[in-house]
């Protein structure tokens, strides 16, 4: 999710390297390995509440902060040169924001442990990252907050499509400098896949273009059957708990006060969770959802309104998702 940037009229020429490409390094010798880092992972699930829960966590409890912003996708350039491409410009605004003066919004890339005044340090995280500058970055900013946070996290909605491969080759080194807990959260399977369609329908002119509506688009998207990883609930959970402590969350039970999720976060976490951030998609309510404060990206994810038609049309192509979870877990936490 793009989250609370301010954009500058500053033009930076040359801060990030032109031909810039992530490396994967293991060589992290300045930090004293004594002292892992707490460490929270976010590995999705987009479109089901990431930034809610993120701001849970970052401004209502003060259980965890993630520094310049919530999703740094380091790691998906780490993995993939490509994802080094589409991103570089976002990164160059980054460097160019850094330069300005804090703002006193305590949610956004500038607060106070944003450390928008190192500029160096903004530099090496943003101009190649590599999973030293990952250690480095992490590291560096749980110590200018461990004073008033116990954790720092990485909410980055990307971490959802790391194969497993790639967890499985970086996961020992990230071991010796943090102490890790994966947090992934789930909504509805049809409701999910629907506002990260009207998001994509919004912002390609394309698909604009080639469908009237961002209905039926989602109705077209059904038939082909060839879904993102977003959708694979239950691979991903298998994936993350192979390697890491992890815990799921369904957004619908933890907003709707249902199966003492909050309480599970709560020790799952060791830290109590006393207040959750509103949360735009419980209750649903489609395009009337209420513009919360920060979540944008939430009310403004659903163009149109999903009938309980449309619901069950879209179950009937993603019936697998809401098998496979009730053969895993035994619950069905989404219904018609």
């Amino acid at each position: 999710c793009a989250y609370l940037f301010v954009m500058h009229n500053v033009k930076c020429k040359g801060d990030v390297a032109e031909n810039a490409v992530p490396e994967f390094s293991n060589k992290v010798g300045f930090i004293d390995k004594f002292m892992r880092v707490p460490l929270i992972i976010g590995a999705g699930t987009g479109w089901s509440a990431t930034s809610p829960l993120h701001l849970t966590l970052q401004c209502a409890n003060k259980c965890s902060h993630a520094g310049i912003l919530k999703e740094d996708h380091l790691l998906s350039h780490i993995h993939s040169k490509n994802a080094w491409k589409w991103r570089k410009q976002w990164y160059e605004k980054l460097i160019t924001d850094s330069m300005v003066p804090v703002w006193d919004k305590p949610y956004g890339m500038k607060n106070k442990y944003a450390f928008h005044q190192n500029i160096d340090e903004i530099h090496e995280l943003f101009q190649k990252p590599t999973l030293e500058t990952y250690i480095k970055y992490y590291t560096r900013h749980y110590h200018r907050v461990k004073h008033e946070y116990s954790y720092v996290h990485d909410f980055s909605n990307s971490n959802a499509s790391l194969p497993l491969d790639f967890l499985q080759k970086i996961a020992p080194e990230l071991r010796k400098y943090f102490k890790i807990k994966v947090l992934i959260i789930f909504r509805d399977p049809v409701r999910r896949l629907y506002s990260e369609l009207s998001h994509h329908y919004q912002n390609d002119e394309n698909l604009r273009k080639k469908y009237p509506t961002s209905k039926d688009y989602f109705w077209s998207y059904l038939k082909i059957g060839d879904y993102s990883i977003n959708c694979e609930f239950v691979k991903r959970i298998k994936y993350y708990k192979s390697i890491f402590s992890t815990t799921t969350i369904v957004s619908e039970d933890l907003w709707g006060g249902k199966n003492e999720s909050l309480a599970k976060l709560s020790k799952f976490l060791q830290f109590d969770i006393k207040n959750l951030w509103p949360n735009c998609y419980y209750p649903e309510m489609g395009t009337k959802a209420p513009k919360h404060e920060y979540l944008q990206d939430q009310w403004h994810s659903d163009m149109e309104d999903l009938t309980h038609d449309d619901m069950v049309y879209g179950r009937k192509y993603l019936a697998k998702y809401y098998d496979q979870w009730y053969n895993e877990f035994g619950t069905t936490p989404w219904r018609c």
